[in-house]
């Protein structure tokens, strides 16, 4: 239980209270904070990014690089291997090197052969010529790493490029690519071509942006008298001025023969021969081991190094001298280095410049979509509120010239009902004395005119022979869909109006790539997730408030329409039987006392309000003819509604807006401290 307990307590601190690591304030401490900041996983970085920095980091560590260079057969490896003070690289009379070689410090001697499939392998460094020999089938290899245990190589990193002349262009390209990574140039010529016309023009269209940082050395000045000598080097310093730093004149083959006088390069050398011989015997021994010849050996071996260490080297160290290799690595160290150092920081500056400019970039575009789904959404909803807002005022006239209709349909019902309210004579009886003195009652016939309703005849005029209130009705019951189907039509348009420019949208951002490498693949993977669910995420809720506003509008006018279309008859006669039973009630009363009361006669505006109450005119006047129709408050909510749902998207894009606003905001911080 404990376990489990510190394992969660550990994985708490890692998850929640991961704290910021410290930076030193060196251009390489600078890096790591820009690859902990920018691989963060809150950033998705691409693989290609993550690749980018890590090389970046690499290069601020790793020595500087001097490429060799110049024409074929200019002794270049001959030349490496004066400086190297070893015979690594393979030599010959004609061309041999065709593949770039980078020549760096290693615990052992070995090489990295580099294919362009991508796989690497590693070899004995005795088989190197394999590799990088043109005379061999080295076709499918991109270029080889030899690394040795030399003190010279924890400085820098040496390139023996092929030739600028190769008659293979694909050997000039890669050569020219070297060129612009390396921090410096030699250029390699024999002193007997040196300042000829093919040399000039070759560097005239290679090397020459590149004087502050190349050299030039003239090879085989063994070969050649001091005058000879002195007269090309000053030749070159002139005509090419323009293409090196300085021409220094060496002889390589003296270089490499007073390589002896390091005693412990001689040493060194001893020590790699009998470890060879004793590992070729090893291997060829199998189970079988001489112990006495492997004893002899070693104390050959030892006795070799009494010789070294007695010995006199001073030829050699004259030998040195005269080959003026040292005043080539004085020049390595004393111009290029420093120079070196300030262009690989500058060059280290700008990669990063160009990094933290591309994902600026990357965030920028995002926040620039977004920005358009935003315009968008903002668009729309102003638009609605006016439409929505127009169609208010327009569909309320029209509710109110339907309600209108009713009226001038009740007004038509009130008129067959007057037209037929007639009078009939009728006798009524009155009781009175027969004589002054008399008690005997006698009752006398009074003649008088009765209200009378023909209901026969109004239910026939308005209902039976030509139906008129039914076909007026059934016109106010399409006119009423008229208006539903408008209202409709016009609400679904303007929610169209918002799928369109969405839509539309949607289309290049959901099939969106990456065009910049460095770029976060999980990113455009998001983008075109969200913009494929558009519709669910933006469009769903809008079109949601046009469906139950449908559904509202649809429920009130079918009840416009049921509440007199189905009616109109029942009505009607309940409003005839009323004023029958009123008519009935008065000439009861009136025959009783008709010095008390009076006969009733149906007026026209009596008949119109009974008819009102009985088609609840009230009630659909509250619907169709007020300020708030029920039209009104279906707009007013759609359009309160409508702007809910824009406040709610808009405040969902610009938190997405602001994550990638935070991190330009972090990366323009990052830039800030390097600048």
């Amino acid at each position: 239980m404990s376990r489990i307990l510190e394992t969660f307590i550990a994985c708490y601190h890692e998850r929640f209270l991961k704290q910021t690591p410290t930076f030193d304030a060196t251009l390489l401490g600078f890096l790591k904070k820009l690859q902990y900041v920018l691989l963060d996983e809150s950033h998705l970085p691409s693989a290609q990014l993550t690749y980018a920095l890590e090389q970046l980091q690499i290069r601020s560590e790793e020595p500087m690089k001097v490429a060799i260079t110049g024409q074929f057969s200019s002794g270049k490896s001959t030349f490496l291997n004066a400086l190297l003070a070893k015979n690594i690289l393979p030599t010959g009379i004609t061309p041999v090197t065709s593949k770039v070689n980078y020549i760096r410090y290693g615990d052992a001697f070995k090489i990295r052969v580099h294919y362009k499939d991508g796989r690497d392998e590693y070899h004995n460094i005795a088989t190197i010529a394999r590799f990088t020999d043109q005379r061999e089938n080295v076709e499918d290899i991109a270029y080889l790493v030899l690394y040795a245990p030399l003190n010279i190589l924890k400085d820098i990193v040496f390139v023996d490029t092929p030739g600028l002349n190769s008659q293979a262009a694909s050997d000039t390209q890669t050569t020219e690519k070297v060129l612009r990574e390396v921090d410096g140039i030699i250029w390699l010529t024999l002193i007997d071509n040196a300042g000829k016309m093919s040399e000039l023009h070759v560097l005239e269209a290679y090397l020459g942006k590149y004087q502050n940082k190349s050299l030039c050395v003239l090879n085989q000045k063994d070969k050649f008298t001091e005058a000879q000598v002195s007269q090309t080097e000053e030749y070159v310093k002139t005509a090419f001025k323009e293409f090196f730093s300085d021409v220094i004149p060496i002889s390589a083959r003296q270089a490499l023969e007073s390589r002896s006088h390091d005693k412990k390069v001689m040493m060194q050398e001893r020590l790699d021969a009998f470890m060879q011989s004793l590992h070729v015997k090893l291997e060829k021994s199998g189970d079988k081991l001489d112990f006495a010849q492997i004893e002899q050996d070693f104390k050959a071996y030892e006795a070799s190094l009494d010789v070294i260490l007695q010995s006199d080297l001073g030829a050699n160290l004259e030998l040195l001298k005269a080959s003026n290799i040292d005043k080539v690595l004085d020049f390595i160290r004393n111009e290029i280095q420093p120079k070196a150092t300030q262009s690989k920081e500058f060059a280290i500056k700008k990669e990063i410049e160009e990094i933290t400019g591309k994902l600026i970039a990357q965030h920028e575009l995002f926040i620039a979509i977004y920005d358009q789904l935003l315009n968008e959404i903002l668009r729309f909803e102003s638009e609605a509120t006016a439409l929505f807002t127009d169609l208010k005022g327009k569909f309320s006239h029209d509710l109110k010239s339907a309600f209108m209709r009713i009226e001038q349909i009740i007004d038509t019902i009130a008129d067959a009902i007057y037209n037929q309210v007639t009078r009939e004579k009728k006798v009524r009886y009155e009781a009175r004395k027969e004589g002054f003195f008399s008690k005997r009652i006698a009752y006398a016939p009074f003649e008088y005119l009765a209200p009378k309703i023909n209901s026969d005849l109004i239910y026939k005029n308005l209902f039976y022979d030509d139906n008129v209130i039914g076909k007026m009705f059934k016109q106010y019951v399409r006119s009423l869909g008229a208006i539903q189907n408008e209202v409709n039509d016009k609400n679904r348009l303007v929610y169209r109006s918002l799928e369109h420019g969405i839509l539309k949208w949607q289309a290049p951002y959901e099939i969106i790539r990456k065009s910049e490498a460095l770029h976060s693949d999980i990113e455009f993977a998001n983008l075109r997730r969200f913009a494929s669910k558009v519709y669910e995420t933006i469009l769903k809720p809008f079109n949601d408030e046009i469906a139950d506003s449908y559904a509202k509008i649809s429920s009130e006018f079918n009840h416009l329409s049921s509440a007199v279309s189905f009616n109109y008859q029942n009505a009607t006669e309940v409003c005839v039987a009323f004023l029958e039973n009123k008519i009935e009630k008065s000439l009861k009363l009136y025959e009783e006392n008709p010095t008390k009361f009076s006969l009733y006669q149906p007026k026209i505006e009596e008949i119109k309000e009974r008819l009102r109450t009985a088609f609840h005119l009230y009630e659909l006047e509250n619907m169709m003819n007020t300020r708030h129709t029920f039209l009104s408050k279906d707009y007013d909510r759609l359009i309160v509604h409508f702007q809910e749902i824009k406040d709610a998207k808009v405040a969902f894009i610009e938190e997405k807006k602001a994550r990638h606003s935070k991190f330009i905001e972090q990366i323009t911080l990052l830039v800030n401290e390097i600048a």
